[in-house]
């Protein structure tokens, strides 16, 4: 039988006693553990992978009767989509003379589980009594999968603590989390377990058990707004009803992947399934194009290029504006397709949407994405149009009373607070400097922004992408940046870096930047660094690939990227104010920058047009990002003007 990778935890108990009355310890009892070592393999199914990590904890100090441990174990699958059925199983002795119970819960997202324990003394008949009463927010897990007791024996003994679960093995990995609750009960006279002991380990080995998936019937929906049932899935022209299609009569995760059904959290065998397909009415990104009667795009960017000075680091190239010569919408492949930008001096980019403080939102268009969303950048509030210019193109924000200007991170002093989401603190390597574990102080401020709104709504929040994301790039640059930062370091702690969107406009000449700029739609760490709701479901690729992004989305708003502000007619270190988002403000973007010289430093549009950089502790100007959904109705008047700020296009 084919094993996975094993957790082996050790314990020895040593129980000390001065003499006991019924159920109960007089005195202390003390359980010392010897620490966890991990050894074993990682088990393959099918070119999938199962390790199981974590432990089940019992060293704790000076307990009583009634003392509970609390332990986490996860299980992580990685593969093609192969369901695996597994067991986690104990082996080991209980010399003891009580029996260990325990309980074991399952939930497929994190979560923080609490459990405190309380002594509790008293005096009967002139003896003390001891015992423990521990309380739980475990309850928010619902019914334990298992319980049971670990038997007294001195013998090795092999138990499994939960039946047959199941898991779907993904590409970006899928995760499960066990929380085991074991008890040393208070159940009598427990004197003999003085000096005795309890020592095992934890490991998952593979089930034989095959899942039962039964694809009942596929149902497809008529131009009359009825289901029939048909034999075939929906080659074309058809989307997945997710609130319709159920398995064992509960709403499911279903995907569908040229033309294969996956079933992204099925847990148990026997599963029944009934699939709903709908008519499809999202509009491609060419097919939105021509739906809001902005026709062909004028041309593919590939790359941007200014002036041909290359001034030096101090300065910027002369005082002169830099030369817009392309000016309306044009094409560059993202993550989904291609992707349609507006540039230059467009001014039929114009949206209204929402509501602030009772008044109508204006935004603008950033570009249609390459799956048919559309992103918007807030551009002011109010009946009529707000000003282009000014700090009336940003939000109110909480930094001070009645204020438009935020920081991007309150603290600056590591690489980690590059990030939308950050470390929380100092950091020791390039993968703990980027993990998503703390809010950026922007976000947080989005998020408090967004519930001032009314896109939270349920008639609004419906009309708003969670799939797309927005993407805070934080791969290294990987050439040498001359005698100003010179090779990126590592990433992490203090040490010198450049992040890759500097590449991307400053390459290895030394102190001088580049005329040209090599701006990117692609996101090259998806799993990590492209920011999706938190109930995403994943957004589809022109060859039906599916893309979740990292789930760390509250709500789902961002910020602009550099390689965007590039696209619309943004240049590094150049002033240019006759391109759309210039504002004669300063604003922040998501896009790192570097760390040098003991500072976070992130990309920002500032108040002359220019892409530049500040740390991240500045203060500057926020405008929320958001993407509507490639289904999204818009109303205008048909004529010259449309999408202009006379004629916006409105949600219906």
């Amino acid at each position: 039988m084919k094993k996975n990778k094993r957790v082996i935890i050790l314990l020895s108990v040593l129980i000390l006693g001065i003499g006991v009355s019924l159920a109960y310890f007089v005195g202390k009892t003390i359980f010392k553990g010897t620490g966890a070592t991990t050894e074993g393999r990682t088990a393959t199914v099918n070119g999938s992978t199962l390790d199981i990590s974590g432990n089940i904890e019992f060293g704790d100090v000076d307990i009583y009767p009634g003392h509970q441990t609390l332990s986490k174990v996860t299980a992580t699958a990685t593969g093609n989509n192969e369901l695996i059925a597994y067991n986690l199983t104990w082996i080991g002795t209980n010399n003891l003379n009580t029996n260990l119970k325990y309980k074991v819960y399952v939930s497929e997202e994190e979560k923080e589980i609490t459990l405190n324990c309380e002594k509790k003394k008293k005096v009967v008949n002139g003896a003390q009594q001891l015992n423990e009463v521990c309380t739980s927010n475990i309850e928010e897990l619902g019914e334990p999968i298992n319980e049971g007791e670990i038997p007294k024996t001195t013998e090795e003994q092999t138990i499994k603590i939960t039946n047959t679960e199941f898991i779907t093995a993904k590409e970006e990995g899928t995760m499960k989390y066990y929380y085991i609750i074991v008890e040393y009960p208070n159940s009598g006279n427990q004197s003999k377990d003085i000096g005795e002991g309890f020592k095992g380990r934890v490991y998952g080995e593979i089930s034989n058990t095959k899942a039962d998936i039964n694809l009942v019937a596929f149902y497809q929906e008529t131009e009359e707004g009825k289901y029939e049932e048909v034999e075939e899935i929906p080659k074309e022209g058809y989307v997945l009803n997710q609130k319709e299609t159920k398995c064992n009569n509960e709403e499911v995760k279903v995907r569908i992947e040229n033309n294969e059904i996956i079933l992204s959290n099925v847990s148990k065998s026997g599963t029944a399934c009934y699939l709903y397909f709908d008519i499809d009415t999202t509009l491609t990104a060419e097919e939105r194009l021509a739906d809001l009667k902005l026709g062909n795009s004028l041309g593919t960017i590939t790359t941007v290029t200014g002036p041909s000075c290359k001034d030096d680091l101090g300065s910027n190239c002369g005082s002169s504006v830099i030369n817009m010569n392309q000016n309306g919408v044009y094409s560059a492949e993202d993550d989904f397709g291609t992707s349609y930008v507006f540039r230059g001096t467009v001014d039929n980019n114009w949206v209204k949407f929402g509501q602030e403080d009772g008044k109508a939102i204006w935004w603008r268009i950033i570009r249609i994405n390459g799956n048919g969303t559309i992103r918007l950048i807030y551009s002011g509030i109010g009946s009529t149009v707000p000003d282009t210019t000014g700090i009336g193109t940003q939000i109110t924000t909480t930094y001070s009373d009645d204020t438009t200007i935020q920081k991007y991170n309150e603290t600056y002093d590591d690489n980690t607070y590059v990030g939308f989401m950050n470390n929380g603190g100092s950091t020791s390597s390039y993968a703990d400097a980027h993990q998503n574990l703390s809010d950026s102080t922007i976000k947080a401020e989005l998020d408090k922004w967004w519930e001032k709104t009314n896109l939270g709504s349920v008639d609004i929040v419906d009309k708003i992408d969670v799939d797309t994301g927005f993407c805070n790039d934080r791969e290294l640059a990987d050439e040498d940046h001359g005698s100003y930062l010179g090779k990126s370091k590592g990433g992490y702690s203090k040490q010198q870096t450049a992040y890759a969107p500097v590449h991307r406009v400053w390459r290895s000449e030394g102190t001088n930047w580049d005329s040209t700029q090599e701006p990117t739609l692609k996101c090259a760490n998806l799993t990590r660094d492209l920011f999706t709701g938190q109930n995403s479901k994943g957004a589809t690729t022109k060859d039906r690939k599916t893309i979740i992004g990292n789930k760390k989305l509250k709500n789902p708003v961002g910020l602009i990227t550099s390689d965007e502000v590039i696209y619309a007619g943004g240049f590094f270190r150049q002033n240019n104010n006759k391109y759309w988002l210039y504002t004669n403000s300063s604003y922040w973007t998501m896009s790192p920058y570097d760390f040098y010289s003991s500072a976070a430093d992130v990309f920002h549009v500032s108040s002359t047009g220019q892409l530049y950089y500040d740390h991240g502790n500045d203060t500057l100007g926020v405008r929320p990002v958001i993407n509507l959904k490639a289904d999204t109705a818009f109303t205008f008047t048909d004529g010259e003007d449309i999408g202009t700020s006379s004629n916006p296009y409105i949600v219906q």
